[in-house]
């Protein structure tokens, strides 16, 4: 059995690049193989005074459109590991389970 999740990582300090990385998320998640696969977006570097909070870049992804799968935003910091355990939890709880193919 495969066990299959999502896991994308965003600086949340880098506003610029928000617009770029909603995109390429939205690429990546129609893709065929990531179809229904449950997806945790690490809103990263939220220790630095820059950083957008999670739900700002939520509605910057659009995240509330995603209707084909389960998915969260998760504020962290890797630096401190603050929110990393949170998401950690998030994906074991929402894990799917399929055959391999």
């Amino acid at each position: 059995m495969l066990l299959k999740i999502f896991i994308y990582v965003i600086d949340s300090a880098d506003r610029k690049r928000f617009e770029e990385t909603g995109q390429e998320l939205a690429e990546l998640l129609d893709e065929e193989k990531l179809s229904g696969v449950p997806v945790l977006i690490f809103a990263n570097k939220q220790d630095l005074l820059t950083a957008a909070p999670a739900s700002e870049i939520a509605e910057g992804l659009n995240l509330h459109t995603i209707r084909d799968r389960m998915w969260q935003i998760q504020s962290c910091s890797a630096l401190t590991g603050e929110g990393v355990q949170d998401g950690m939890t998030w994906v074991c709880k929402n894990i799917t389970a399929k055959k391999k193919q």
